[in-house]
């Protein structure tokens, strides 16, 4: 039986560096769910473990956001106040001319009083608990959080699906 290739899907996985624990927990688990996709290769792209040591970490981000196909933007407040992210990558993925994303709430934020920095008119990936609660990623219990990525991973192929990337 031959085996149907996989579409390689470059992800761009934006987040505050202050925030890189919680990340990197979020990042192991959706990578458990992408690992044996049946349609797409997902090729992650991280900072702090694609940059080396002594390059421009500058130029790497820019080369990656050009290259990506799709961004992962973990939204926490952080986020929201870096004026890195803030300048540099989400004029990527917010406007017009923007490259295709997924945000995803990875601590509160208060959509009221928050500056969301074109966010606002996405559609912002929250858990559906099974009482139909919205929750953010750090608000879930450990099966909880297993759950909003099993249910992201879903949303993700769909939304690439969409894209119909070749």
């Amino acid at each position: 039986m031959s085996k149907k290739k996989r579409i390689a899907v470059k992800f761009f996985f934006s987040y505050a560096h202050e925030n890189m624990q919680l990340a990197t927990r979020f990042k192991d688990l959706i990578l458990e769910q992408m690992g044996p996709s049946k349609t797409y290769d997902y090729q992650i792209w991280r900072d702090i473990e694609n940059l080396l040591p002594g390059q421009d970490w500058t130029k790497g981000v820019k080369r990656a956001l050009k290259e990506c196909h799709l961004g992962l933007l973990l939204i926490t407040p952080s986020f929201l106040n870096s004026k890195f992210i803030s300048e540099h990558e989400l004029p990527i993925f917010v406007g017009n001319q923007a490259k295709a994303c997924i945000p995803i709430l990875l601590s509160p934020v208060n959509f009221r009083r928050h500056d969301l920095k074109g966010l606002k008119a996405l559609q912002i990936y929250r858990y559906r608990t099974s009482r139909g609660n919205l929750k953010n990623f750090s608000d879930c219990t450990k099966r909880q959080r297993e759950q909003f990525c099993e249910q992201l991973f879903d949303r993700i192929e769909t939304r690439l699906d969409d894209l119909h990337l070749k």
